[in-house]
């Protein structure tokens, strides 16, 4: 059984014994003067990266509002199991044979126009005959439009589960670059300049008093304060055991492989004498932050609005999510710098990479070192 106590911690582990040198906060994110050399490497070699993409993008979007169509019970499902939506997965409490549900409480989040994602409860049934929505309640109110449950949930993925993958990373990155860990001085790149960009530049997909964003077609609907609290915010993962059907070790299963991958990061960072303290932040910064985005950008046919309470999906609300997909939530790394850790020609990132491979190759090929994207 996993469990999580605090970000993505499985049990089964060895607890730590002293406290961690790093610590989870997303907006720790100044160029202090330690780390201006990453800040540069970022705008040189990745900044680009997010312009030339930007035309692409635009491009896509356009020939996507041609084939994309609405979400499907079993889209909404599927979405839940292989992200890190599937932390929040539990058996119904009726214990009925393949019915699971998924409660938020106390959830932190704003929309723009004044709305308030404050909690939601979701039940869903799979069986041969496939998956469906058994009920979905948003802040007390049951709503039925699939399209509305799929972008609640994906607002709530985006701006709060995937999220919490980033709270270490900046915390991470200071701590490999004050006490000069080569090992790992690959993990120490473009973290800190991107979530500066994310928090603070007019450019940020996020809603504050100043981004562009919107008019460039991939602004989200979620406000950037709301962000930063939610990020704080553990009570969903309190207590909460983690159930992927009947088995969460299956090998197919999305939370299964993210426990193999942790065994695995364990592994190779005994092998290579890493601070085992370093574990949980170093794991959710490579493997849970690539896979997660990679899992959610899988969904890119679906039309649905990024803001949860829309009550249809116009044409530029659907142009809007397809921007924010392939510009935001796609890998985009410069090819000639990707830094994953496939590429990085050292024995920490070669001994770990061919591990996840024995897991899972695709996954093992599209884990970068750092938070890239």
């Amino acid at each position: 059984m996993i469990t999580t106590s605090s970000v993505y911690k499985f049990n089964k582990m060895r607890p730590t014994k002293t406290l961690s040198p790093v610590h989870p906060r997303i907006d720790d994110c100044e160029c202090t003067p330690s780390v201006q050399h990453l800040f540069l490497r970022h705008y040189l070699l990745q900044r680009p990266m997010f312009f030339i993409r930007w035309i692409y993008a635009a491009l896509y979007s356009l020939y996507l509002l041609f084939v994309l169509r609405a979400p499907t019970d079993r889209d909404i499902v599927d979405f839940i199991e292989n992200t890190t939506m599937a932390m929040l997965i539990r058996p119904a409490t009726d214990d009925k044979s393949g019915e699971y549900k998924l409660t938020v409480n106390d959830c932190k989040l704003r929309a723009s126009g004044g709305y308030k994602l404050k909690n939601m409860s979701l039940g869903y049934k799979k069986g041969k005959s496939g998956a469906y929505i058994l009920y979905f309640t948003r802040n007390g109110v049951e709503v039925d439009d699939r399209s509305q449950i799929f972008s609640t949930i994906y607002f709530y993925h985006t701006h709060s589960m995937h999220t919490k993958s980033h709270l270490f990373s900046n915390s991470l990155v200071r701590h490999i670059v004050d006490n000069d860990i080569k090992t790992l001085k690959e993990s120490s790149y473009t973290s800190i300049a991107l979530h500066n960009e994310l928090l603070h530049s007019s450019l940020s997909v996020f809603q504050f008093e100043g981004n562009v964003s919107k008019y460039l077609g991939y602004g989200v609907a979620g406000i950037r304060e709301s962000l930063v609290e939610e990020s704080r915010n553990m009570s969903v993962l309190e207590g909460h055991q983690v159930m992927h059907r009947s088995n969460p070790h299956e090998k197919d299963s999305f939370v299964g492989k993210l426990y193999r991958s942790r065994l695995a990061l364990q592994g190779a960072m005994k092998r290579h004498e890493i601070d085992p303290k370093l574990l949980d932040a170093l794991f959710n910064h490579t493997i849970v932050h690539s896979v997660d985005h990679v899992s959610n950008s899988e969904w890119s046919f679906l039309r649905f609005s990024l803001h949860p309470w829309a009550e249809d999906c116009n044409i530029y609300q659907a142009f809007n999510t397809s921007m924010f997909r392939i510009l935001i939530v796609q890998p985009n790394v410069n090819p000639l710098a990707p830094n994953t850790i496939r590429s990085i020609k050292k024995p920490f990132y070669q001994d770990l990479y061919r591990d996840l491979k024995k897991i899972d190759s695709h996954w093992a090929d599209v884990v970068t070192a750092s938070v890239m994207y």
